[in-house]
């Protein structure tokens, strides 16, 4: 058993592809996939097209294709417009799960994502934004169409009050599929250290010891990971990637950072929101 203090990091890939792959290799804590794009595609024959809103783009796009798009009012899709400028937000999961229907965003792809959908042709009805222009962008128009990966490693307590926030999606890692008897978790626990740690060391120590001891005992009396993750503590380290709109973090901060929210909420949340603000992606937290 071992302890760890909660982290971050933010995911950042020019191909947005990789995001798909990293986020649901976090499931199965899985470090890397010799074959990316058949791993993807297995994923599509899966149906697994929760992973694939991990990936997002911005278009620049005509009249015309904007009003066609959201005419279809699609969940998965964000729409703005500013000084006769008009802009969509989306996944890859609606290009997937209908793409009669979307071929003309499939068009504007790079052709990095071409790989992903059975027929493609080129569109000259808009194009793919950079970084920087979406950055441009009038901030109330900004902080809709623009969304940050976040890498999150806490626990499982504060990764199910995470989840509550429903304009967001997750890749959580999952004790249904990953052994922590294996040697890549170090045959151990891996437990978040608790804020209250100090001075109650032994009564922690002895609580989580009898936990990886009994979890470690299914096992060898051969229950699978999913039916011996019955006994695994709340403080048993979760690693969880979200992927949401600035607007939606900014109600995320509101919400976990205020003092009436779980203290091991905030001492994830509070870090986080610092980091927005420094990367200047809150304008007025």
């Amino acid at each position: 058993m071992i302890y760890l203090d909660p982290s971050f990091t933010e995911i950042k890939a020019e191909d947005q592809a990789v995001k798909v792959a990293l986020a649901a290799h976090n499931c199965y804590q899985v470090e890397k996939n010799d074959d990316p794009e058949g791993f993807l595609l297995r994923l599509k024959g899966f149906k697994h097209f929760a992973m694939f809103e991990h990936a997002r783009f911005v278009i620049n796009c005509s009249k015309e294709l904007y009003e066609e798009i959201i005419f279809l009012h699609n969940r998965f899709i964000d729409f703005g417009e500013n000084e006769g400028k008009y802009y969509l937000s989306f996944s890859y999961r609606p290009l997937l799960e209908d793409e009669k229907t979307f071929k003309k965003l499939i068009g504007l792809l790079p052709s990095s994502s071409r790989f992903l959908f059975t027929e493609t042709e080129d569109n000259n009805q808009g194009r793919v934004l950079t970084e920087q222009e979406i950055s441009s962008l009038p901030y109330p128009l900004y902080k809709k169409l623009a969304y940050v990966s976040l890498r999150i490693v806490t626990d499982r307590g504060v990764t199910h009050e995470l989840v509550r926030h429903r304009l967001a999606s997750y890749a959580q890692e999952s004790t249904r599929y990953c052994n922590y008897a294996k040697d890549k978790f170090s045959s151990q626990l891996t437990i978040i250290r608790p804020l209250d740690y100090q001075g109650r060391e032994a009564l922690y120590d002895q609580a989580f010891k009898n936990a990886e001891d009994s979890y470690f005992a299914l096992l060898k009396a051969g229950a699978t990971p999913e039916q011996a993750r019955a006994v695994l503590p709340t403080k048993l380290k979760a690693t969880i990637i979200i992927t949401a709109s600035i607007e939606e973090y900014e109600t995320i901060f509101f919400l976990r950072c205020s003092n009436r929210a779980h203290p091991d909420m905030r001492q994830v949340m509070e870090p986080i929101q610092d980091y927005f603000l420094k990367e200047g992606y809150l304008k007025n937290a």
